[in-house]
């Protein structure tokens, strides 16, 4: 079984050829964008103009024989209509937006730690969609994800974007989990766990099992 991941930029792509090959199957990346800053842009621009581009690779996909796609990038996943253009061209696809129902399902309060405000917005969406008496309380911090990309240590990262802070405020809002809302963010799991007493949710595990399921 072949996959093809595609993602943001070519790290967190990278993150998701990772995350399947360490189950077992094959995966493809086709990132969208070179750099964080690219793909944020690309997602407040057109709406066209990203259905497009997000259509050529699945074009691209079809060619080299794939049928499965895992779609590897939150705020990307919320700015385009990922099923309706996979489906148009006979593929499958699994985005984060497939996980985050099933969480909203289990909390009525939670943070969200987004790579910027249209990830937490797609998230918020999911959440709400599955289960409207759930409150979503998001950030996103854009920084964070350079800094995932530049490969600084975990732990200053969490201090140098005030991530301490950002998960007091969750606390105070009566969060009952923090959600990783960005595809980077496993990499600072450990370094979040340590400055909260809320379970951090990472959905990558339950994503992998929807896109290597029979």
């Amino acid at each position: 079984m072949k996959i093809a991941v595609i993602a943001g930029t070519p790290v967190d792509t990278q993150m998701g050829v990772e995350l399947l090959k360490s189950r077992g199957a094959e995966a493809l990346g086709f990132p969208i964008s070179r750099t964080p800053e690219e793909q944020t842009a690309f997602q407040v621009g057109s709406q066209s103009a990203r259905e497009a581009a997000v259509g050529a690779v699945l074009e691209n996909i079809k060619i080299r024989g794939m049928d499965r796609v895992l779609l590897y990038c939150n705020s990307l996943s919320a700015t385009i209509d990922a099923h309706g253009l996979a489906e148009g061209r006979g593929l499958r696809i699994w985005t984060p937006m497939d996980v985050y129902g099933e969480i909203a399902l289990q909390y009525r309060r939670i943070g969200v730690l987004a790579a910027n405000c249209q990830g937490a917005a797609g998230v918020e969406r999911a959440m709400v969609n599955a289960s409207p008496e759930t409150l979503v309380f998001g950030a996103g911090v854009l920084p964070l994800v350079l800094g995932v990309e530049a490969g600084t240590p975990p732990e200053k990262l969490a201090e140098d974007c005030g991530l301490g802070l950002l998960l007091r405020f969750f606390e105070d809002n009566g969060a009952e989990a923090v959600v990783l809302g960005c595809t980077h963010f496993p990499y600072v799991k450990q370094a979040l766990g340590k400055r909260t007493s809320l379970p951090v949710l990472d959905p990558a595990e339950r994503l992998a099992e929807l896109v290597l399921a029979p």
